[in-house]
C-alpha cells in the first residue's frame, strides 16, 4: 500500500511540474531582418538551453514565468520575461563595441576601444551601396577630413582624395596600401565587391609609423578573406543607366542670328553686314549641347568564391565593368581578378593575395560644345562641315573645326594593367612573441594611344578640301610607362598582458625600391588624300625617361593601456632616401598619443552615458615629393656649345641642389568621444592642426632673387621654401537602433577646415598658377603668405560704364576701365577651399525591406568659371540665352556687358570678380531601395542561401547657385584648383545614374 501511494504521490508531483513547463519557439533575426544562426537561447538562471538552426528558428522546453535570455557573438544580449507567451520572436542589436573592436592600423591591427590615433573606418556595406566603377567615388562624404575630387563625367574620370586640406606643393595624394601593398595606381582600379574595408589614417600618430610616405594621410584597403567551415559563392551585378544632371540655355539659330547682329552693331570694327544665315537651309538650329552628350549604359558583374578547412582559407573574384560616357566616345572597361589564402601548420602562418586588374579607357579630344546653332554637323553630301571662312556663319570668322568630325575620327585611349601582390610568413615563436616576413610589390603598366587619321571637315564649292577645317595629315602619339616597386619589411611583434598591464610591441624594417620608365613618341605624314597612312616618317619627336629610388626604414611602436582606462602609443620612424644627397637622407618621424577611457573609472556613474574618452596626439611627419635626382645637376647633350673657348656637347639645364633636406609636417590631434543609450547614440569632436614646413617647390628664379614664380613644367630646381598650416574641426554623430521589425541608422559627420600659407621663404614672391588660355590676359590664381593655396587673384566688377564695359574697383576706392587699372589694383576675389565639408548617411530598415539615402555637400567654397568667357564673349561659340539681356543705351539695368567683338581688351579677358561664382552646394548623393527574399522561400530552391534586389538613383539632386553644369570642381594641379572650363573644353557635367541590381549567395 505503502508502495502504491508513493508512486501515485510521484506521478503526481510529475503532472504538476509538467504543467508548469511550457514550451517556447521563435526565430531570432537581425537588424536586416535575416535569421541569425546559432544564437543561444538560455533559460536565465539554468543550465536549460538550446541554439538556433538555419533559418533562426528555436524551441525550448521552459518553467513558467521564466525569463529567456539570447546572445550571440557581437550582438546585445537581450532578457525577455515569457509571461503568457508561447512565441518569442527577437531582433538582435549590433554591440557596436565588439563589431567594431578591431581595426586595421599600420603593420597590425589594434582595438577600437584602446586606440588613440584619429582613423576613420569605412565598411564594405557602406561602399557596395554606390554603384559605381570607381572605389574612391565611394569614399565621398562618408568621414570628416576627407575631400573626394571628382573630374566629371567622362568615363573612367580620376578621382583623388584629399585629407585634412592641402599641405604640400608636391603630390597631395596619401599613401595608398592594399593587403600589405603600396599601389602605384591608388584603389580607382578595385572591384568594389572585393573590399572588406577601408581604413583612412588621418593624423601624426597613426601615420608616423609609415614615415615620409605618410605626411598626406595613409588609405589602408583589406581585401575580403576566406573563412573555414561552407564554401560560399557570392554573385553580384548591376545594370545603371546614366543622363547629364543638368544642360545650360544655349540659343538657337534665330536667337543667334538676332544676338550677332547684335554685335556686329556694337562693333565698329566689324566692317561688314553678318549674314549668320546658312544659305542652304535658313531654318537649320543644331543642337550642339545634345550631340556632345548622350545618355549613357554601365554594367557591373562580378563573382567570387570562398571557404577553407581547418588549417587554410580561400578567396577567389573575378570582376567586369563596362561604362559608356555621357560624354560622346567615352568609354571606361575593367578586368578584375584576386587570390587571397592563408595556410595555417604549426606554428607558421603563410597569407598570400595577389590581385590583377586592366582596365581601358576611351577619351574624345578636347571639343565644343558650344557650336554654333546655325552650323550643320554634315553637308547634303554626309561630309562633316564647320565654319565656312566666307559664308558669315561667325562673327570673328576664325577657324573652328567641327568636334564631331575630330571626334569621331580620332582613336585616343588609356591602356592600363596594374599588378598587386603580397607574401607573408609568420611564426609563432614564444608566448606573445611573434616574427613575420612580409614581401610585397605593385607593378603598373600604362599605354597611352591617339591616333588621328587625315581627315577634312569643309570642302569648297568644286570639292576641295579646305585646309583650315581640316586634319591634314595623319597623325600618332604613342606613350608607355612602367613603374614598379617591392618592399621587403621584417616585423617582430610582441603582445602580452599583466595584471590589467597590456603591452603591444612592434620592431620592424622596411626595404623598398622604385622604379620608373617612360617612352613616347609624336609622329605625322601630310597627306589628306591618304587617311590610312601606317608609316609614320614624318617630322615628330620621341622622348624617354628612367627613374629609380630607394628607401630604407627602421621603425618601432609601443601600445600600452592599464584595464582598458589609461592608453598610451609611442612611436619612431627613420628613413634613408635615395632622393637627397648624402648628408641630408636621413629622417626621423616620432609620435606619442594618449587616452583615457572615463566610462570604465570606478567612479563614473551615469546611467544615460555609456562611453567617455579622451585623447590626444602628436606626431613628426616626412615628405620628399621629388624627382629621384632632383639635387644633381642636369646637362643636356646633342647641341653643341661654346665653353671657355672650347667647343662643348652639352649644357647645364638645372643647378645642382645638394642642400635639399626633407619636407616636415608636424600634426597635432585632440578628440573627444562619447555615447549614450547603451551605445547607441554616439557623438565624436575632434580639433586637428598640421603645419607643413621646408616645403618642396620647383621655382623658376632663386628665392633671393625676389622675382614672382610661375608654375610650369620643365626642369627646374627645387628649394626648401614655404610653410603650410591646415586646421580645424571634425564633428560626427551616429544613431543606430533595432527594434521588432524596424531598425534606423543614422551617421552624419562635418568638418571645418582653414587653409593658409605661412610663408613662402625669404625673397619668394607669390606663386602664380597657369595661365589658362589665350583667351585670358593674366593667371586667375595666386599663392602668397596669409591666403589659402590656389586662391583667386584678379579685379572686383564694381559696375558697368556709360559704354557698357566693366568698371573695376582701384586701389584708391574709384571704379576704372580696364585700361585705367594696373597689377596694384588687382585684390584676393575668393578661394577653391569649403569653409566645411558635410555627409549624411540614413538607413532604416523593415522586414525584408531596406531604404538608404545619402547626402553630401560643401559650403563657403568658390569657383572660378572660366568657361563662363567661351560661352559669354567668344562669338565663335554659341551663347546663353541670357547674353541677349548684355548692355545696351537702353538695357543699363544689367550685370553683362556690352556684346561686341573688340571687347578681347576692354576688360572681358581679365581675371575678374565677374568669373567668380559660389560653389557651395547640398547634394543627395545616392537614393536606393532593396528586398531582401525570406530564407524560408529560398530554401526551397535548394541552393540559393541568399538573394536580394536594389534599385537606386545616385545625383539625385543638387542644390545650388553656381550657373554652370556642376558645382563639384576639380583640378590636375594644386595652383589651378576649382577652375571651370579650360580653352577649348566644356565644363565639367556630372551623370545622375538610374541602376538596379541584385545580390545572390549560394
Amino acid at each position: 500500500m505503502k508502495q502504491y501511494l508513493l508512486t501515485l504521490f510521484c506521478l503526481c508531483v510529475s503532472m504538476i511540474a509538467l504543467a508548469q513547463q511550457k514550451t517556447i519557439t521563435g526565430t531570432v533575426i537581425d537588424a536586416n531582418n535575416e535569421p541569425v544562426i546559432g544564437a543561444s537561447v538560455l533559460e536565465k538562471g539554468t543550465s536549460n538551453g538550446t541554439i538556433t538552426n538555419l533559418d533562426g528558428e528555436y524551441s525550448l522546453s521552459v518553467s513558467a514565468g521564466a525569463t529567456l535570455v539570447f546572445s550571440y557573438i557581437g550582438y546585445k544580449t537581450q532578457e525577455v520575461s515569457i509571461g503568457n507567451k508561447t512565441t518569442i520572436k527577437i531582433t538582435l542589436v549590433e554591440d557596436s563595441e565588439q563589431l567594431d573592436e578591431v581595426v586595421v592600423v599600420g603593420y597590425g591591427v589594434q582595438k577600437k576601444s584602446s586606440m588613440t590615433a584619429s582613423v576613420a573606418s569605412v565598411s564594405a556595406k557602406e561602399i557596395n551601396k554606390l554603384v559605381t566603377s570607381n572605389v574612391t567615388s565611394a569614399l565621398q562624404g562618408r568621414t570628416p577630413g576627407v575631400e573626394v575630387l571628382q573630374n566629371g563625367g567622362e568615363a573612367g574620370a580620376d578621382v583623388s582624395i584629399l585629407i585634412r586640406g592641402a599641405g604640400t606643393f608636391g603630390s597631395t595624394e596619401p599613401l595608398y596600401i592594399i593587403d600589405g601593398a603600396v599601389s602605384n595606381n591608388g584603389i580607382n582600379s578595385l572591384n568594389p565587391n572585393d573590399i572588406s574595408s577601408i581604413e583612412i589614417l588621418k593624423d601624426a600618430s597613426a601615420a608616423a609609423i609609415y614615415g615620409s610616405r605618410a605626411s598626406n594621410g595613409v588609405v589602408l584597403v583589406t581585401t575580403k578573406s576566406g573563412k573555414s567551415g561552407k564554401t560560399v559563392v557570392e554573385i553580384n551585378g548591376s545594370f545603371s543607366y546614366q543622363t547629364p544632371t543638368k544642360m545650360l540655355d544655349f540659343m538657337n539659330a534665330e536667337q543667334w542670328r538676332t544676338f550677332a547682329n547684335q554685335v556686329a552693331d556694337n562693333s565698329p570694327a566689324f566692317d561688314r553686314a553678318p549674314q549668320n544665315v546658312n544659305p542652304t537651309n535658313p531654318n537649320l538650329s543644331t543642337d550642339w549641347q545634345d550631340l556632345y552628350y548622350q545618355n549613357a549604359a554601365m554594367w557591373n558583374l562580378s563573382a567570387a568564391i570562398s571557404g577553407g578547412g581547418e588549417n587554410s582559407t580561400f578567396s577567389t573574384s573575378i570582376g567586369y565593368a563596362n561604362q559608356d560616357g555621357i560624354i560622346i566616345q567615352s568609354n571606361y572597361e575593367k578586368y578584375n581578378a584576386r587570390v587571397n589564402g592563408t595556410y595555417k601548420k604549426g606554428r607558421f602562418t603563410i597569407t598570400e593575395n595577389l590581385s590583377i586588374a586592366h582596365t581601358s579607357k576611351q577619351s574624345p579630344p578636347a571639343g565644343r560644345s558650344i557650336m554654333l546653332p546655325t552650323i550643320p554637323v554634315k553637308d547634303e553630301l554626309g561630309r562633316y562641315v564647320s565654319t565656312p571662312l566666307l559664308d558669315g556663319y561667325s562673327i570673328t570668322q576664325s577657324d573652328i573645326t567641327n568636334p564631331l568630325a575630330s571626334i569621331y575620327a580620332r582613336d585616343n585611349y588609356t591602356k592600363k594593367t596594374d599588378i598587386t601582390g603580397s607574401l607573408s610568413i609568420g611564426v609563432d615563436i614564444w608566448k606573445g612573441i611573434k616574427y613575420k616576413l612580409n614581401l610585397a610589390g605593385s607593378y603598373l603598366n600604362t599605354h597611352g594611344y591617339t591616333h588621328t587619321p587625315a581627315f577634312a571637315s569643309y570642302w569648297d564649292e568644286n570639292g576641295t578640301p579646305n585646309s583650315n577645317f581640316s586634319q591634314p595629315y595623319t597623325s600618332l602619339s604613342e606613350s608607355r610607362g612602367e613603374s614598379f616597386n617591392y618592399t621587403i619589411d621584417n616585423l617582430l611583434t610582441y603582445n602580452g598582458t599583466f595584471g590589467g598591464h597590456t603591452f603591444d610591441v612592434l620592431l620592424g624594417t622596411s626595404w623598398m625600391r622604385e622604379f620608373y620608365r617612360t617612352m613616347s613618341i609624336d609622329s605625322g605624314v601630310s597627306d589628306l588624300g591618304a587617311p590610312a597612312v601606317t608609316t609614320y616618317n614624318g617630322a615628330g619627336t620621341v622622348g624617354s625617361n628612367e627613374l629609380n629610388s630607394a628607401l630604407l626604414s627602421f621603425f618601432a611602436r609601443l601600445n600600452y593601456d592599464y584595464k582598458n582606462r589609461y592608453l598610451l602609443s609611442l612611436s619612431i620612424r627613420s628613413d634613408e632616401s635615395s632622393k637627397f644627397a648624402k648628408g641630408n637622407r636621413v629622417g626621423y618621424f616620432p609620435s606619442v598619443s594618449v587616452g583615457w577611457n572615463i566610462h570604465q573609472e570606478e567612479f563614473f556613474k551615469v546611467p544615460w552615458m555609456s562611453k567617455l574618452k579622451i585623447r590626444g596626439s602628436y606626431g613628426e611627419l616626412g615628405a620628399n615629393f621629388i624627382d629621384p635626382y632632383s639635387f644633381l645637376s642636369l646637362a643636356y647633350g646633342p647641341v653643341p656649345t661654346i665653353f671657355n673657348n672650347k667647343r662643348q656637347y652639352g649644357y647645364v639645364t638645372r643647378l645642382a641642389q645638394t642642400n635639399l633636406t626633407w619636407e616636415t609636417a608636424v600634426s597635432s590631434n585632440i578628440a573627444i568621444e562619447m555615447g549614450f543609450l547603451d551605445n547607441a547614440l554616439n557623438f565624436t569632436a575632434e580639433y586637428f592642426m598640421r603645419r607643413n614646413n621646408d616645403l618642396l617647390a620647383p621655382l623658376e628664379s632663386l628665392p633671393s632673387s625676389g622675382q614672382t614664380i610661375i608654375i610650369n613644367d620643365g626642369d627646374l630646381p627645387y628649394y626648401n621654401t614655404a610653410s603650410v598650416e591646415n586646421k580645424g574641426w571634425e564633428f560626427t554623430l551616429g544613431y543606430r537602433k533595432a527594434w521588432d521589425k524596424w531598425s534606423v541608422d543614422v551617421q552624419g559627420n562635418i568638418s571645418f577646415l582653414d587653409n593658409k600659407v605661412r610663408k613662402l621663404g625669404e625673397g619668394v614672391q607669390p606663386i602664380r598658377g597657369n595661365l589658362m588660355s589665350s583667351k585670358f590676359a593674366d593667371r586667375p590664381t595666386i599663392t602668397k603668405e596669409g591666403l589659402p593655396i590656389g586662391s583667386f587673384y584678379g579685379y572686383k566688377v564694381v559696375g558697368l560704364s556709360d559704354k557698357g564695359d566693366f568698371l573695376f574697383e582701384s586701389a584708391d576706392g574709384k571704379g576704372k576701365p580696364a585700361g585705367e587699372v594696373s597689377e596694384t589694383d588687382k585684390q584676393v576675389l575668393g578661394n577653391p577651399t569649403p569653409d566645411f565639408t558635410y555627409g549624411l548617411n540614413v538607413n532604416v530598415g523593415y522586414k525584408n525591406w531596406d531604404l538608404t539615402a545619402f547626402f553630401q555637400g560643401t559650403q563657403g567654397n568658390d569657383i572660378f568659371a572660366a568657361a563662363k568667357y567661351q560661352i559669354y564673349f567668344n562669338y565663335d561659340n554659341n551663347t546663353l540665352v541670357n547674353a541677349m539681356n548684355s548692355w545696351t543705351p537702353s538695357n543699363t539695368n544689367t550685370s553683362l556687358p556690352i556684346a561686341k567683338t573688340d571687347n578681347f581688351n576692354g576688360g572681358n579677358s581679365l581675371p575678374s570678380s565677374f568669373y567668380i561664382e559660389d560653389g557651395s552646394y547640398f547634394r543627395c548623393k545616392n537614393l536606393q531601395i532593396g528586398y531582401t527574399f525570406d530564407k524560408k522561400l529560398l530554401k526551397k530552391t535548394g541552393f540559393i542561401e541568399s538573394a536580394r534586389l536594389f534599385a537606386g538613383v545616385q545625383n539625385l539632386f543638387t542644390i545650388t547657385n553656381y550657373s554652370l553644369y556642376d558645382p563639384e570642381v576639380s583640378s590636375n594641379t594644386l595652383f589651378d584648383r576649382g577652375i571651370d572650363g579650360l580653352y577649348q573644353d566644356a565644363p565639367k557635367v556630372n551623370a545622375r545614374v538610374y541602376n538596379f541590381g541584385f545580390n545572390l549567395t549560394f
